[in-house]
C-alpha cells in the first residue's frame, strides 16, 4: 500500500473538519462526505451525471478488487461497514426533515390564531430536548412530536412506544420523553413570570398506512390529515390575547440553545478506510498493467526466438516466474497464457504456409 497516497487522499477530502456540529448542519456535511467519495472512486463529470451514491461506489470497489486478485478484501469489508453506517445516517436525516416538512404544511391548515414554532431546543442544564413543533394559540399550547416511521406503532399503558412487526422493538419510553419537553418549555416561560399555561401533547404519524395502537391517555396520537382538526378543536376557555400569544412565541424562542455535537460515527476512520482500499487497488491495478506489458514482451520473444525451437513450456515458465505474475496473481496468468497461445498459434500457421508456397 503506498502510504503517500493515503495521505494525498485524506487530505482531499475536505468533510468534517470541525469536531462538533449542529442538527441543521448535518444532512449538508453527510452529503458532502459522499460527494468526495464517489468522486475520487468514479470520473468527476460521469459521477456528477450519473448522480452516483455509496452504495455504487461498493459495487464498483468490489469488482476492481475482484479483477485484481482480492488483494484489499479485509480494506474493503471495513469501508463497506462504515458505509453502512453512513447510509442509515443520511437516511434518518432525510426521514426526519421529511417527515417534518409534511407536519408544518399540515399546520398550515389551523383556523385558529396561532404562532407556529419549529425545532425548538431548550436546555435547563441537565435536559436537553428538542421540541419539533410549538404551536401557540388562544386556548393552549400544543408540543407536536413528528413521527416518520414506516412499522405498525404501539404504545403500552406506560408509554412504553414499540416499533410492531414480527417482534416488538421498544423505541423509547415516548411519555418521559413528552414529559421533558413539557416541563422545559414551561420552565422557560415560568422564568420570565408565564405561569398559567394549559399545555398538550400529541405525536403526530405521517404514514396513514401504519396501525397506530396508543395505550397511553394522557398522549394524543394522530394521522397528518387530523392535526389542524385536533388543535383547533381544543376544548377550554380563551386564555392568551394577541400580545400574549406573541410574547409567549418571543420568550420560547428567546429561552432556545442550540448546541453542536460530535457525530456518533467515526469519520476520519472511514476516511482511512476508504483511502486504503483506493491506493491498494490502484497499486495492484497498476502491476496488473505492467504484467499485460512483461507478457506482451514474452510473446514477442516466443515470435523471435521460434526459429530456436524454444517451448511453450519454457515461454509459459518464464512468465509464471515473473514477479508480477507472482504478485497479481491468476487473473493476469490466465491473459498471458491467451496471448501467448495465440501468438504460437499464429507463427506456426505462418511458418506452414510459407512452407508449401516454397
Amino acid at each position: 500500500m503506498n502510504t503517500n497516497r493515503v495521505n494525498d487522499l485524506m487530505e482531499i477530502m475536505n468533510s468534517f473538519r470541525k469536531d462538533k456540529y449542529h442538527k441543521s448542519e448535518l444532512l449538508t456535511e453527510l452529503f458532502s462526505l459522499q460527494h468526495e467519495i464517489v468522486n475520487l472512486t468514479f470520473n468527476v463529470d460521469h459521477a456528477s451525471t450519473a448522480n452516483f451514491k455509496i452504495w455504487d461506489v461498493e459495487r464498483h470497489l468490489e469488482q476492481l478488487n475482484a479483477e485484481c486478485g482480492y488483494v484489499a478484501n479485509e480494506e474493503l469489508q471495513k469501508f463497506i461497514e462504515g458505509s453502512k453506517v453512513l447510509c442509515n445516517l443520511i437516511k434518518a436525516e432525510i426521514s426526519g426533515n421529511r417527515g417534518e416538512f409534511k407536519a408544518f404544511r399540515a399546520l398550515e391548515y389551523l383556523c385558529s390564531q396561532n404562532n407556529v414554532l419549529k425545532n425548538v431546543e431548550l436546555s435547563d442544564g441537565n435536559h436537553r430536548t428538542e421540541l419539533d413543533v410549538v404551536v401557540v394559540t388562544p386556548n393552549c399550547i400544543t408540543i407536536v412530536e413528528v413521527k416518520n416511521t414506516a412499522k405498525d406503532v404501539f404504545i403500552d399503558q406506560n408509554g412504553n412506544y414499540y416499533r410492531t412487526g414480527e417482534f416488538l422493538k421498544w423505541d423509547c419510553n415516548i411519555a418521559e420523553k413528552m414529559m421533558i419537553k413539557e416541563n422545559l418549555l414551561r420552565k422557560s416561560l415560568a422564568d420570565v413570570g408565564i405561569s398559567n399555561l394549559i399545555v398538550q401533547s400529541i405525536v403526530v404519524f405521517t404514514n396513514n398506512r401504519i396501525e397506530v395502537q396508543n395505550k397511553y391517555d394522557q398522549i394524543t396520537t394522530c394521522f397528518l390529515s387530523q392535526l389542524a382538526y385536533i388543535i383547533d378543536g381544543f376544548k377550554g376557555e380563551q386564555l392568551y390575547s394577541t400580545e400574549e400569544i406573541n410574547m409567549i412565541s418571543t420568550t420560547i424562542e428567546a429561552a432556545e440553545c442550540k448546541v453542536s455535537y460530535p457525530i456518533e460515527f467515526d469519520v476520519q476512520q472511514y476516511k482511512y478506510n476508504f483511502a486504503t482500499v483506493m491506493a491498494t487497488l490502484e497499486g495492484a491495478s497498476n502491476v496488473k498493467e505492467e504484467v499485460v506489458r512483461e507478457s506482451t514482451l514474452e510473446a514477442e520473444k516466443v515470435v523471435v526466438h521460434t526459429e530456436k525451437k524454444t517451448s511453450f513450456a519454457d515461454e509459459m515458465r518464464t512468465i509464471f516466474t515473473s514477479k508480477y505474475v507472482r504478485y497479481i496473481g491468476s487473473v493476469a496468468a490466465a491473459a498471458a497464457i491467451s496471448l501467448v497461445s495465440v501468438t504460437i498459434t499464429v507463427n506456426t500457421i505462418n511458418k506452414r504456409s510459407s512452407k508449401y508456397e516454397g
